[in-house]
This record gives structure tokens, C-alpha cells and sequence, in this order.
């Protein structure tokens, strides 16, 4: 009997050390279990976060795509506006260059007057003696002491 008392109170210390063994065994397990589901939710989380990062740099690809294009076609704006400025400066050096022309071409003689008639000097055009008899200088609406108006507004041309 003592043999099997000393058997019962083996089996019962080292059954206490198996269920001490399998509890720890399973607490442990359980704490790598929720490790685990924890680092699952982490790594969910992280997917999403990069799943939103990536979504954004396909965005901004789209707008620096957009962007560029609008670059293309503002460069292709300011070239067509280049060529115009440097058209129109070629028109204008042309418009100068033949102002200079007018205005370095000699003066025409003036022409005589005939020898046998000679206007009476308290004369002018466009005044009759009537007018002048009355004490009023009348001009004709015509007559321009600075030159005919056609050839100043010639200038409007160019």
C-alpha cells in the first residue's frame, strides 16, 4: 500500500505540474494568439493606410499629368505669341524705316509765279475784299496755313 500511496501522490504532483504546464502553455498561446490578431489589425491598418497613400499618388500623377499638358499648351501659346511680337516688330521697323523715307525725301521747289501777275500782297486766300472792307477777317474753312490736311492724316497709313 505504501508503494501505491507513494504512486498516487506521484501521479498527483506530476498531474499538478501538467495541468501548472498546460495552463502556462495556454496562457502563452493565447497571448501569441492575441499578438497575432493584434499584428493582423496592425498590418490591416497599414494596407489601408497604403492603399489611401497610393490612391493619392495616382491622383497627383493624374494632376501633373493634367499640369503638364496645360504647360504644353501654354508654351505652344507663347510661341504662336512670340512669333507674332516678332512679326509685328518687323512691321513696325518697316513702318519706321519708311516714316524716315517720307520724312528725309526733299522738299519739292516751290514754283514761281508768273512774272507778269503778281498778287496784291494784303491779299489772302480764301478772304474777299467785302470781308475785309467790313473790318471782319473771315478764312474759307479750307484754307490751313500748316499744310492740307490730307497730307498730315496720310500718316494714320502706317
Amino acid at each position: 500500500m505504501n508503494v501505491q500511496y507513494h504512486y498516487q501522490l506521484l501521479l498527483h504532483r506530476e498531474m499538478g505540474q501538467l495541468i501548472n504546464a498546460a495552463r502556462s502553455l495556454y496562457r502563452e498561446a493565447d497571448r501569441q494568439v492575441t499578438q497575432v490578431d493584434q499584428l493582423r489589425a496592425l498590418v490591416i491598418e497599414k494596407d489601408g493606410i497604403i492603399a489611401a497613400r497610393n490612391e493619392t499618388i495616382h491622383h497627383r500623377e493624374d494632376q501633373i499629368n493634367e499640369s503638364d499638358a496645360i504647360i504644353t499648351k501654354r508654351n505652344t501659346i507663347i510661341e504662336f505669341l512670340q512669333e507674332q511680337i516678332h512679326d509685328l516688330i518687323l512691321e513696325v521697323d518697316d513702318a519706321h524705316a519708311h516714316i524716315n523715307e517720307l520724312q528725309q525725301q526733299p522738299v519739292p521747289p516751290a514754283v514761281p509765279a508768273p512774272e507778269g501777275e503778281e498778287e496784291d500782297p494784303e491779299e489772302i486766300e480764301g478772304v474777299s475784299e467785302i470781308d475785309s472792307e467790313h473790318g471782319d477777317l473771315v478764312i474759307s474753312p479750307h484754307h490751313s496755313s500748316s499744310g492740307s490736311q490730307s497730307s498730315v492724316s496720310n500718316l494714320d497709313d502706317f
